[in-house]
């Protein structure tokens, strides 16, 4: 269903303007420095490369699988070139072939144009030193990493002002996300910018370009790999809180509520990706242990061991670490004076986000719910020696902008 850039926040509308109207100016000077019969040809590579259907992004959107497409090109042509060849043929694709409104097309277009060009800008800095074999892989990493990085900081933007989050942890989360295939681009490129040195025919090298649109359609399945594995593991969780549901009725929503304030706190304190993911799923399932029953040998039942026990043949083997180990005291886990613990860090998380959510819905230990202040005072009595107080001192900054955000 098509929508009106009108319908957005007002920053959020700046924002693109400003974005475009960027491109816009960097191409008008680029005009006057490039070469046309290359960026032409760069543009009608582009625009089929583009065509290659995308997949769901796991953080909202789409990802295109066309970065090696850009790599090539950033290793074997002008920035200037690359700028004009990026996002004039991502727009016509966009655009003419996919139908996407003008201002998504053209924002799209100029969020993978502008990390294209610094990125064969990056790339000619190292070959001006090297061109030889060693400065190919090292320019083509150089320019994965900065294609990126620019374009990691341009969606982090987009999306904070889109849907309100906080820039720094919504950028963190983007750059990390399968980092590691981005850098698995290189190695094609740098197999053809090879092959290009050689030739020193100006129509082999454009040919050699696009010879990477055919590995496209396996970088896309790559994605689409990763995120049926991901949806899978979810799809596991969730008729696993099912299931919890018809022990404990609150289940489901206190494990959300959890979640929520455990993903928020990783953020912040800079998890990566794939510990968020985890995280976010142990949150959900840290009360599993309660499917066992109460254990009548112990009066003081230690669902948390149980669950780790029940979610040991998990996928993901740090879900049933974190549950485990977020009863364990944060004291009774020091190791000699120091202040390292043996307590993964996700697992400390979880447990202040658990004991924060049970004082506020007066669920057990809790006879009844107590107030914010009364929560957070709670929590400051039990820093330092059941919780970790880093974690707590940033869990209360993320309650407190979470409580000044609500009317």
């Amino acid at each position: 269903m098509p929508q009106p850039l009108n319908r957005f926040p007002r920053p959020f509308q700046v924002y693109a303007v400003l974005e475009i109207s960027a491109y816009v100016a960097a191409a008008m000077v680029a005009v006057f420095h490039s070469h046309p019969h290359i960026a032409l040809a760069l543009t009608v590579i582009f625009t089929v490369a583009s065509i290659v259907p995308p997949v769901a992004h796991p953080l909202g959107g789409d990802t295109y699988a066309n970065m090696g497409v850009a790599i090539t090109a950033a290793l074997l042509w002008e920035p200037q070139d690359v700028l004009l060849g990026v996002g004039v043929g991502s727009f016509v694709c966009l655009f003419l072939f996919r139908q996407n409104e003008f201002w998504r097309a053209a924002t799209n277009s100029a969020g993978w144009a502008l990390p294209a060009a610094a990125a064969a800008w990056a790339a000619h800095q190292v070959l001006s030193l090297d061109r030889g074999l060693g400065g190919l892989v090292i320019a083509a990493l150089v320019a994965a990493a900065t294609n990126r990085a620019v374009n990691a900081s341009i969606f982090a933007v987009f999306r904070s002002l889109r849907f309100g989050r906080a820039f720094l942890p919504e950028w963190r989360q983007s750059i990390t996300l399968q980092w590691w295939s981005q850098l698995l681009t290189a190695p094609l490129a740098v197999v053809l910018a090879a092959v290009a040195s050689r030739t020193e025919n100006l129509w082999a090298d454009l040919g050699l370009t696009a010879a990477y649109i055919v590995a496209l359609p396996i970088a896309r399945q790559e994605y689409i790999y990763y995120n049926r594995s991901r949806e899978l593991l979810d799809d596991t969780v969730e008729a696993v809180v099912r299931a919890l549901e018809g022990t404990d009725p609150d289940a489901r929503a206190h494990g959300d509520r959890v979640s929520a304030l455990a993903v928020e706190t990783g953020r912040r304190m800079r998890l990566p990706e794939r510990d968020l993911h985890t995280l976010r799923l142990a949150s959900r399932l840290h009360d599993v242990g309660l499917l066992a029953g109460p254990d009548p040998h112990d009066g003081k039942y230690q669902h948390a061991a149980i669950g780790g026990q029940i979610l040991e043949d998990f996928p993901d083997p740090l879900i049933a670490e974190y549950v485990k180990a977020h009863h364990t005291r944060w004291d009774a886990s020091l190791k000699g004076r120091g202040t390292s613990t043996s307590i993964p860090l996700g697992a400390r998380i979880l447990a202040v986000a658990e004991v924060y959510d049970s004082a506020r819905a007066g669920l057990p230990p809790f006879e009844a719910p107590l107030s914010r202040e009364d929560a957070v005072r709670h929590l400051r009595s039990l820093a330092g020696t059941v919780l970790d107080p880093e974690v707590v001192e940033v869990f209360l900054h993320v309650v407190a902008e979470r409580d000044e955000e609500r009317p």
